[in-house]
């Protein structure tokens, strides 16, 4: 593919491992000019202000932070870029999630490694890169949550109390556990193991 310019990629991602081998996959595309690692979010951020990032390889579960959160950061801060989300985990929700937000694609992280460079030759085509199910076997699958109800969801199942949550994210305890009770209504359920449980989540 030939583009009128090259692209600078970042990627963000708290396994250093994960970052070396993305790299070393898209570094050898034509269109790409230069392929930055990061591991820290407060790092991150400041590239972004500083640099010219065309495109952000950003993964969900970043340690204590979340790249849901992360990304709607640097949208309020002037990032206009290209936005491929990674994750761990295969669960239709964050995919979801991702498309809602406005962002380019969406990979799972069990898929094979040579999908990562189909999907950026699409997104910089100007194409989107999502996969989407379609299943009726379980009323989990229709439950639809707002964003920040995904962002809470997300540091629930990570073990995070409603106290940490809250400062994560400058919210009241009484905000975060709002949101928590409307996760439980949504999916008619009274505790976090029941949470977990849900839809055979996966925790990396």
């Amino acid at each position: 593919m030939v583009l009128n310019k090259k692209i600078n990629v970042l990627i963000l991602d708290d396994h250093p491992l994960v970052c070396a081998a993305i790299k070393n996959l898209i570094t050898p595309i034509d269109y790409i000019d230069t392929v930055l690692t990061i591991s820290d979010v407060r790092k991150a951020f400041k590239i972004i202000k500083s640099l010219n990032i065309d495109l952000l390889i950003l993964d969900i579960n970043l340690g204590d932070n979340d790249g849901f959160d992360f990304y709607r950061r640097i949208k309020a801060h002037g990032y206009n870029g290209k936005i491929l989300f990674i994750s761990a985990n295969d669960n239709q929700l964050y995919s979801d999630t991702a498309f809602k937000l406005g962002a380019d694609g969406y990979i799972c992280k069990s898929e094979d490694m040579d999908l990562i460079k189909e999907s950026l030759d699409g997104i910089m085509k100007g194409y989107t890169f999502f996969k989407f199910k379609s299943s009726d076997d379980g009323c989990n699958k229709k439950v639809a949550l707002s964003n920040r109800e995904t962002v809470v969801f997300n540091y629930l199942i990570k073990g995070k109390t409603n106290t940490e949550i809250a400062e994560i994210l400058s919210l009241s305890t009484k905000t975060v556990s709002t949101y928590k009770r409307r996760i439980f209504d949504k999916y008619q359920i009274d505790n976090i193991v029941d949470l977990i449980k849900l839809d055979n989540w996966r925790l990396y």
